[in-house]
Formats: C-alpha cells, structure tokens, sequence
C-alpha cells in the first residue's frame, strides 16, 4: 500500500457496501410489515423513507465512485498532487547509422508507436500515448505544451546535451486525507515525457 491513509478510502468503501445490504434488508422487512399488519404492500410513508434510503446510497456511490475511479488530476490545486521534473542526457547508439531513439509501430485495434532510447546505460520504453518526440529549434512540441516546462531551463538543455535529452514530468498524489478516500494517496497519476533530439536523422524506425 502506498500510503496508509488510503485505508480511509477502504473503509468508506466497506461502510457503503454495509449500508447496501442494511437497506435492502429494511426496505424488505419494512415491506413484509406492511403486508402483515395492514394487509397492502404500498404506502406512501414506507415509499418516502425507501426513495430517502436509495437517494442516500446513490448520492455516496456517485461521490466515492467519481473519487476513485472519474478525478481529473488536472483540475486538482496544489494541496492534492506533486509535480516533479527530471532530465538526463540520451545515450547515442551504434548500429547501422548513429540514432538515439527507435520508433516502434504496434498494431491491433488502438496502434500506437513505441518509443525506446538509452539514459544512464539503461534502456527505456515509453508509448507515444505518455511520450512525445520533439525535434528542430523549438525544444517544445504541440503535444508537451500542454505541460509546464521551465522553457528557459530547456534552452539550457539544449546547449548542454546538444539537444539529445529526455525530460520526464511525473504527478504523484500527496499523502493526505482527502487522496486517501479516492484510494490515490501516495500513487502516481500521470508521467509524461519529451524526448529531445536533433533531428529526425537521429531516430532510427523498425518495420
């Protein structure tokens, strides 16, 4: 478990799937009482207090559900996530002509490609839906704009590594109460990275 204030999300979890169970029971046995001592099954008090029940239980699903599984990390302020910024320079490699990334092509139903380069001695793969491939004067592209760069910084970049680097931003939730009922506190929610070279003549292509 990443953090243990996650156990509140857990626990309110089990206390909505407790209610569930006690409300079915209730508006079952309310039911049979009404059969049993007033000969009907419908009244519009027992209706009332049922639809009051069942409004209860959906409005806690529809929030302990949207918590969990529909937050928008975007739209969350700084009190609930983390954003960190890493950049190492890319490694070139040796094959029939120097490259420092290898796009691979997948297929199926949703193709994407797959982007692979070597940082530190180590080799790394990222797909295209949590990478972007930026080229030419202009270390940002349409897709990494959407991301808070330090642009000065990357200007920098540039002139360190002769633009052949890879910038990794990376969103982790906080370690707090409220995180803790969407399950999130303490996981990561969104990595992105901008991987930098010079020109298209630096990326090989696998068929």
């Amino acid at each position: 478990m990443k953090s243990a204030w996650n156990l509140v999300g857990m626990g309110l979890w089990l206390l909505l799937v407790i209610y569930l169970v006690w409300m079915i029971h209730d508006m079952r046995s309310r039911r049979l009482k009404l059969i049993v001592t007033e000969k009907k099954s419908f009244s519009w008090p027992n209706f009332t207090r049922s639809a009051i029940e069942l409004v209860v239980f959906l409005l806690a699903l529809w929030g302990m559900t949207y918590a969990t599984i529909f937050q928008d990390v975007a739209k969350l302020n700084k009190d609930a996530v983390k954003t960190t910024y890493t950049y190492k320079p890319l490694v070139l490699q040796y094959a029939e002509r120097s490259h420092y990334v290898t796009v691979s092509q997948t297929s199926g139903r949703k193709p994407m490609q797959t982007y692979s380069y070597y940082i530190d001695g180590g080799k790394y793969e990222v797909n295209s839906s949590d990478a972007t491939i930026s080229y030419g004067k202009n270390p940002l592209n349409v897709s990494a704009e959407a991301y808070k760069w330090n642009k000065e910084w990357l200007k920098h970049l540039d002139v360190r590594y002769q633009r052949a680097w890879v910038g990794t931003v990376t969103t982790t939730y906080k370690k707090n109460f409220m995180n803790g009922i969407g399950l999130h506190a303490g996981r990561q929610a969104n990595r992105f990275s901008l991987i930098r070279v010079p020109d298209k003549s630096f990326m090989k292509t696998d068929e």
